[in-house]
């Protein structure tokens, strides 16, 4: 897997191995998602939550964003998104630009609304045989005023908060559901 776009494009990811580990988001979506957000970067803060390798976080600040955080909880999967991370600051990318937690989703979007996190982007990418009851929920309270919302979900079963979406694209098994606050 590489990064698809922006300053350190082509870079190779380290990904988690076994199939039924983690399911990378294609080059395809990844760079639909940024076809989405096209505009937005400057001063913005980027959230991957379920971000496996890293991949669409470390794009997001490949394209501009000047801070990206990400959130992991599966040991394997962290482990290949703390050596990219680590590999992207090796490259030349700022310090502090990057943040990487090993938490449990539902902890962090806690442990932000307690402490009034926002960002200007927030991206989720959950498992697809997750529940994905009350995700939107978790979620949005930390988008920022005039922020962006995108959950990728299996297109052959949207989840019921899909109806509250400005927006759906589908890309094969995949869809976007994009959220305006």
């Amino acid at each position: 897997m590489k990064i698809t776009g922006g300053q350190f494009k082509g870079t190779v990811l380290r990904v988690p191995s076994g199939r039924d580990l983690t399911r990378p988001t294609s080059d395809k979506v990844r760079q639909a998602l940024f076809n989405i957000l096209q505009g937005r970067a400057g001063e913005s803060a980027f959230l991957d939550l379920y971000a496996g390798s890293g991949a669409v976080g470390l794009e997001a600040l490949s394209r501009g964003y000047p801070r990206s955080v990400m959130v992991e909880k599966h040991p394997a999967a962290f482990a290949c998104l703390e050596a990219n991370c680590l590999l992207m600051e090796e490259r030349g990318a700022e310090k502090g630009s990057l943040e990487w937690k090993r938490l449990d989703v539902q902890d962090y979007c806690k442990k932000g609304l307690q402490s009034g996190w926002k960002f200007s982007v927030v991206f989720a990418d959950p498992p697809f045989g997750d529940d994905f009851t009350g995700l939107w929920d978790r979620v949005s309270p930390l988008i920022a005023e005039d922020g962006i919302g995108i959950i990728q979900f299996p297109s052959r079963k949207p989840p019921v908060f899909t109806e509250k979406a400005a927006r759906i694209y589908a890309y094969g098994e995949s869809s976007l559901a994009v959220f305006l606050v």
